[in-house]
């Protein structure tokens, strides 16, 4: 048998192992269900239309105030409804109840019932304003013509020097979604890594297969494997992010011409970013021979991890800063800080392929360093071993 059959051999049997685990088939599914019921709760609760703005009237009744109201309501776009009172106690009594938000009392008071909205403040002073002047004017005289000269509010016109792209907006909390779920990914199946490291070597099954086969065959199967459902768990949860947001149905968004990209990217940088840190995770997780002194070793990588994460926080903010520009450039955090600045921003080419070579050159170093220590830890039992302990221990 050949060697990289043994490989693959060892690669499934992680897949399998943990894919059928009862953790996996629980969590999975709960998750893209979570997931894709998002969308529709979001469509359920902003889509609907928007619920009319009650106004009481109470008083003697000026005439054409209702009309104004509406005419006001129109420059605030706000959709309103008027409702009338005989007497102040059922005007209060709906104030207090919800079932209206201001009550105009008379030509000189507004009445709330806790807090004053500045908005409806303007509208209806606005309304009895024009109102008011309106049946002045016409008492003395005046043609509608002229009363509307004198009581339209003067035009304005609204100019925007930067109009707002959704689009654009899109991309930016998508990217921002994506840094988390890449950090998130990376983290959780490099720490699975090291996880089967330790419990093989704690039930001592690895020397029963290292009398079969190479340690960096098993190494290398264990990343694949593992790796390879990390990379069916992104697959899944991202393809239920895209459909929530096409549930969601967000007007003036286009969820394909955002979504596929950013999933495309997910994919491609965390088969880099995985592969860069899974065999950094595996050569610190063979260092110990308990799931108890697992965490102190791993702060090796976690605190390596970090600075790239903060780094694509930054990005999704301000992608062209400095700290997130030379971060999307090195190895270690170009996995989560790239994709951002992709989506986010206009990265020169010569930058893309920076960091994509810089990551995958970085990759295979650590292919051969993990390898190493993994290789020279991997028998040892006790208490944790030194990374220099293993490396040399390897060429012994």
């Amino acid at each position: 048998m050949s060697l990289w059959i043994q490989v693959a051999l060892l690669a499934r049997r992680e897949f399998v192992q943990r894919v059928t685990s009862k953790a996996f088939r629980v969590t999975m599914p709960l998750l893209a269900v979570a997931i894709l019921a998002v969308g529709p709760i979001v469509s359920l609760v902003a889509g609907g239309p928007a619920e009319a703005t009650m106004i009481g009237l109470l008083g003697e009744e000026t005439p054409g105030i209702e009309q104004e109201m509406h005419s006001q309501a129109a420059l605030f776009d706000l959709e309103i409804e008027v409702i009338r009172f005989e007497t102040r106690t059922e005007a209060e009594s709906a104030l207090a109840g919800g079932s209206v938000a201001v009550v105009v009392a008379d030509e000189d008071e507004v009445v709330f019932q806790t807090e004053a909205s500045s908005r409806l403040i303007a509208l209806v002073h606005g309304a009895v304003d024009a109102t008011v002047k309106t049946v002045a004017l016409s008492e003395l005289g005046l043609s509608e013509s002229e009363i509307a000269s004198v009581v339209a509010p003067t035009p304005m016109t609204i100019t925007t020097i930067e109009e707002r792209d959704l689009q654009d907006d899109a991309r930016s909390a998508a990217a921002f979604v994506g840094a988390i779920l890449l950090y998130v990914s990376i983290v959780l199946f490099g720490q699975f890594v090291a996880m089967g490291t330790v419990e093989e070597k704690q039930n001592r099954v690895v020397e029963v297969i290292l009398s079969r086969v190479r340690p960096w065959q098993v190494l290398v199967g264990k990343v694949g494997g593992i790796g390879l459902l990390g990379l069916l768990q992104l697959v899944v949860l991202a393809g239920a992010a895209y459909v929530s947001a096409e549930l969601a149905d967000f007007s003036g968004i286009d969820v394909a011409a955002i979504g596929v990209p950013i999933i495309i990217s997910l994919i491609f940088w965390f088969v880099l970013g995985y592969a860069f840190y899974a065999f950094l995770y595996a050569a610190v997780g063979s260092t110990v021979s308990r799931q108890e002194d697992l965490q102190g070793a791993l702060i090796l990588p976690i605190g390596l991890i970090l600075p790239g994460y903060f780094a694509a926080i930054m990005a999704a903010e301000n992608p062209d800063g400095f700290f997130p520009t030379i971060a999307s450039w090195l190895p270690p955090w170009a996995p989560f800080v790239m994709p951002v600045r992709i989506a986010t921003a206009d990265p020169q080419i010569w930058e893309i392929l920076v960091a994509v070579a810089g990551t995958a050159l970085g990759a295979v170093a650590l292919v051969w360093i993990g390898s190493r220590v993994y290789s020279g830890a991997l028998l040892r039992t006790g208490g944790k071993i030194k990374l220099r302990e293993a490396w040399k221990a390897a060429a012994e």
